[in-house]
């Protein structure tokens, strides 16, 4: 009897093992393991490229050359379910595109930080000089009302190539001191993903503070202070605060609010840009730059706001301003935009608009 109760019991036991194996490896348990797996084989990809092959390619190959080990570096990642495959069904759905023409644009997209990063690298050697960069500004009426006048006032701006974004701090586009607002990269190191942030964010933020060799204030996104600091900077003459609006933020947190935004239905955003131009009573203007092929970035000035009275829901009305404004600019180029553009709705070119898959 303790034999068979002991035959049995291995039974179940080997059963239930079994079980267990045949569950993990079936079905959703099978798919997080594959995307997990391919999530960390990316991130391994990104930091070993950034360290050991476009570090020293930025400064050692010319320009164009180190640009093109970057697009190498994304071509390997293209052949991933993460992000590769992923992105290619996303920029498929959202664009309309065939398959050669969404491979190309996921190719590029998955490019967009690694070039950024051989320029980030470059500007630190000395091997860039962004005063020979070539600058265009649109609708620049709007915003010499603002140098003008010689009151802070805020702009916009969102996570597009950091090249373009550079160059709305040169000393001939922006005057007075700049006050920049930055997300500080991870304090502590606990995944792939916090070391290729580290990497990447940290030199974007030293190519930044040296690229126009003027001073700068950059100020740390994290709780009441920085508010507080930012309203006091806006109070004195002569501030520029640069503020990206396009960051994820908490829902849980003060300001939250969601709307659909490119390629995805439901995102959460903060409202803080607009309150703080409200409770500052001063202007604020959206600035969205492209990059051209062959180099030149365009900046697309938007119209001064100012926002009057005390009424919290004219912060959501002009959030939603602006970021209908940066939506049009993500359908028109949206391998500048680093952040995922999602694909649960279609841009349509000939209206110029995001449209849900049921309109």
């Amino acid at each position: 009897m303790q034999y068979e109760s002991t035959c049995k019991g291995s039974l179940m036991f080997g059963v239930s093992t079994a079980q267990s194996i045949v569950k993990l490896f079936s079905g959703k348990a099978l798919a997080v393991l594959l995307r997990r797996t391919s999530s960390a084989v990316e991130q391994a990809i990104r930091i070993m490229g950034m360290k050991f092959v476009l570090a020293p390619a930025a400064y050692i190959m010319p320009r164009r050359l180190a640009l093109q080990a970057a697009n190498v570096i994304a071509l390997s990642l293209l052949i991933l379910p993460v992000p590769g495959f992923h992105i290619y069904w996303e920029m498929r759905s959202a664009f309309g595109k065939g398959r050669i023409k969404s491979l190309y644009l996921t190719w590029e997209w998955l490019a967009r930080p690694l070039r950024d990063f051989v320029v980030n690298k470059r500007l630190l050697y000395k091997r860039e000089n962004p005063f020979n960069w070539k600058i265009i500004e649109r609708n620049v009426d709007s915003i010499n009302s603002l140098r003008e006048s010689g009151e802070s006032y805020i702009i916009t701006v969102a996570h597009f190539s950091s090249v373009s974004n550079f160059c709305m701090f040169s000393p001939a586009i922006t005057y007075g001191q700049i006050v920049h607002v930055v997300f500080p990269p991870p304090e502590r190191i606990r995944s792939l993903k916090d070391l290729r942030i580290r990497i990447g964010g940290g030199t974007l933020m030293k190519a930044f503070a040296c690229c126009w060799g003027r001073a700068n204030e950059s100020i740390f996104s994290k709780d009441l202070r920085t508010a507080r600091k930012l309203y006091s900077r806006l109070h004195q003459r002569g501030n520029v605060v640069f503020i990206p609006i396009d960051a994820p933020w908490p829902k849980t947190m003060n300001g939250a609010y969601e709307r659909p935004f490119a390629g995805q239905k439901k995102c959460v955003f903060s409202t803080g840009a607009a309150l703080l131009a409200r409770l500052a009573q001063c202007p604020m203007i959206i600035c969205v730059p492209l990059l051209e092929r062959d180099g030149t970035v365009v900046l697309e000035w938007g119209e001064p706001i100012r926002i009057a009275g005390n009424d919290a829901t004219n912060d959501v009305n002009v959030m939603n301003e602006l970021f209908d404004t940066l939506e049009v600019a993500v359908g028109e180029r949206p391998t500048q935009f680093i952040f995922e553009i999602g694909g649960d709705r279609r841009w349509n070119p000939q209206s110029r608009r995001w449209e849900d898959f049921t309109e």
